[in-house]
C-alpha cells in the first residue's frame, strides 16, 4: 500500500501524530529513529524547536489516536486528511496504557577500566568457558542431574566483571556468535545484553550478577520440552504456545529441587515473559505488577529472539529490531526503559555490519558516547568490496571532527555473512591485530575514496 502523508507545519503538529519526515536529514538530528510518534507536548515542542514543516503518516496516525469526541461533520474531513486543514483536528492518545513505572535513579556509576582490544583477549576466551558451562547446564537438566549452581554463579560473575570493564568486547563477542540459536547459547547472549544494560543503567553490581545468573539459568526448562516443539518455536499454534510456555514453570520446579537458588533470581525467572500490556505469561502481569529486574531480563530476553530466530531470515537485523522495539513502548514493554535500552546498544549495535559513504564495509567495534551515529569501525573489506589486507579501525566521530567538506557517515546495514563475512575471519582478524593493539584511525581520506568509487 502507499504511503500517504501530508505535509504540515511544525507549529500545527499535535500530540498522537506520526511523524514520518522532517525539513531536515534525520542525521543532522539527535532523534533516535526515522520516524516516530508525538507521544508528549516535550516531543512536540523539541519538533517545533528544530523545523519549520514535517511530514506525518496519515495511516499511523489515525492507528494511534482516538475520534470518540469528534462530530460526524469532522470526521469525514478526518477520512480524506489529505484535504483537511490538521489544525482543526484534536488528537488524543489512546488512554487504557497500564500503569506507568518508571526506572530507578542510577545507583552507582561505572566507567570503562580497561580497553577495547585488552578486554577482547579475556571475554573471547571466556566466552568459550562459559558456552562449555551453559551447555553442561543444559545436559544436566535434560539427563535429570543435579544442576551445578556454583558453577553457574562463578561464570556469571566473571561475565559481570567483564563487562563492567568494558562492555563492547562482550557485546561484539554476542553479536558475532548470534547465529547459534541452541537454547544455552541464546541465554548466554541474552545474559550478557542484560548485565551491559544494567550497568548503562547504573544498577549495583550485586543486581548485575542476579541478572546475569538468572539468564543463565532461565531456558533451562526448556530441556524437558520436546525437541520438535522447540524445533518450532517461531511458529506455534494455540495449543503449542501453551505447551511452550510451561519452560518457565518446568525451569522453576528444576531450581526448586536444587533449593539453593536465592529468591531475586527466582523472582527474575518467574516474571521474565511478563509483558507490559499484560500478555506475557505465566500470570499476566501488566505495569509495575512486574519487578523490575525482570523488566530488563523480558526486553533483553525479546530483542534477542527477534534478532536471532531459529530460521535465520525471519531475524531483524539489529537496526529493524531497534525501529521495532521502539513502536512497542508502553505496550510490551515500559516506554522509558525501551528508550534507556536504544541509548545504551546504540542505533549501530556493536558487531553490526555496515556500509559507509565511502563504499567500505566495516564492523561495529565501539560505541561512542558522544554521537551514537557515529561509532568506532573495523574495516574488513574495501570500496571494491574485497578482503583488506590490514585491518584498521576509525573513529567516525573524531574523524568528522577534523573533517572538511564530506563527512564520514554510515549509509547501510547488513546481517551477519554478508560479503562473506563470518565469525572466524573477524574473531581471528582482530586477535591477530590486538597483539600489536589497533590504531585507531582519526583521518579518513574518504574525499579520495568517494572520487574513486565515482569514476
Amino acid at each position: 500500500m502507499a504511503l500517504q502523508t501530508k505535509k504540515i507545519l511544525a507549529q500545527n503538529i499535535l500530540v498522537g501524530m506520526y511523524i514520518s519526515a522532517l525539513d531536515r536529514p534525520w542525521i543532522e538530528t539527535d532523534f533516535l529513529l526515522e520516524g516516530f510518534f508525538i507521544e508528549t507536548h516535550r516531543d512536540l515542542e523539541k519538533i517545533q524547536g528544530l523545523c519549520e514543516f514535517v511530514y506525518i503518516d496519515v495511516e499511523l496516525t489515525k492507528e494511534r489516536v482516538k475520534f470518540d469526541s469528534v462530530e460526524p461533520s469532522l470526521m469525514s474531513r478526518i477520512k480524506s486528511i489529505a484535504n483537511t486543514d490538521v489544525k482543526d483536528i484534536s488528537f488524543t492518545l489512546k488512554s487504557d496504557a497500564p500503569r506507568k513505572s518508571t526506572i530507578p535513579k542510577p545507583e552507582t556509576t561505572y566507567k570503562k577500566t580497561s580497553s577495547f582490544s585488552t578486554e577482547f583477549r579475556t571475554a573471547n576466551q571466556l566466552y568459550k568457558d562459559i558456552t562449555i558451562t551453559a551447555s553442561q547446564l543444559f545436559s544436566n537438566v535434560s539427563s535429570g542431574a543435579e544442576v551445578d549452581l556454583i558453577s553457574v554463579k562463578r561464570s556469571a560473575t566473571a561475565v559481570v566483571d567483564s563487562v563492567v570493564r568494558n562492555p563492547d568486547a562482550f557485546l561484539w563477542l554476542t553479536r558475532l556468535h548470534e547465529k547459534d540459536s541452541h537454547s544455552h547459547h541464546r541465554s548466554l547472549r541474552t545474559s550478557i545484553w542484560a548485565i551491559a544494560f544494567a550497568r548503562h543503567l547504573g544498577l549495583e553490581k550485586a543486581k548485575l550478577n542476579d541478572l546475569s545468573s538468572a539468564l543463565l539459568l532461565c531456558n533451562i526448562g526448556k530441556a524437558k520440552l520436546p525437541k520438535e516443539l522447540l524445533e518450532k518455536e517461531d511458529d506455534l499454534n494455540d495449543e503449542e504456545l501453551l505447551e511452550y510456555q510451561k519452560h518457565v514453570e518446568l525451569t522453576l520446579e528444576a531450581l526448586k529441587i536444587m533449593g539453593r537458588t536465592p529468591q531475586a533470581i527466582i523472582t527474575i525467572i518467574r516474571s521474565h515473559c511478563e509483558r507490559f500490556d499484560g500478555s506475557g505469561y505465566p500470570m499476566q502481569l501488566m505495569g509495575d505488577e512486574i519487578p523490575f529486574l525482570a523488566q530488563i531480563a523480558g526486553l533483553v530476553s525479546y530483542y534477542e529472539e527477534i534478532t536471532n530466530r531459529r530460521h535465520h531470515e525471519d531475524s531483524l537485523d539489529p537496526t529493524r529490531a531497534v525501529e521495532h522495539l521502539y513502536f512497542l513502548r508502553d505496550e510490551k514493554f515500559m516506554s522509558e526503559l525501551v528508550e534507556e535500552f536504544i541509548c545504551s546498544i546504540g542505533i549501530y549495535p556493536v558487531g553490526s555490519i555496515v556500509e559507509l559513504n565511502s563504499k567500505e564495509i566495516a564492523i561495529i567495534v565501539e560505541q561512542n558516547g558522544k554521537n551514537q551515529l557515529l561509532p568506532k569501525v573495523l574495516i574488513l573489506r574495501d570500496v571494491e568490496r574485497m578482503p583488506v589486507t590490514l585491518f584498521k579501525v576509525l573513529d567516525l566521530y573524531q574523524i568528522n571532527q577534523n573533517a572538511e567538506g564530506v563527512k564520514a557517515k554510515i549509509i547501510n546495514t547488513y546481517p551477519l555473512g554478508a560479503f562473506g563475512i563470518d565469525v572466524s575471519e573477524v574473531t581471528q582478524g582482530l586477535e591477530r591485530a590486538t597483539n600489536v593493539d589497533i590504531k585507531v584511525e582519526k583521518k579518513w581520506g574518504i574525499k579520495k575514496l568517494l572520487k574513486k568509487v565515482v569514476s
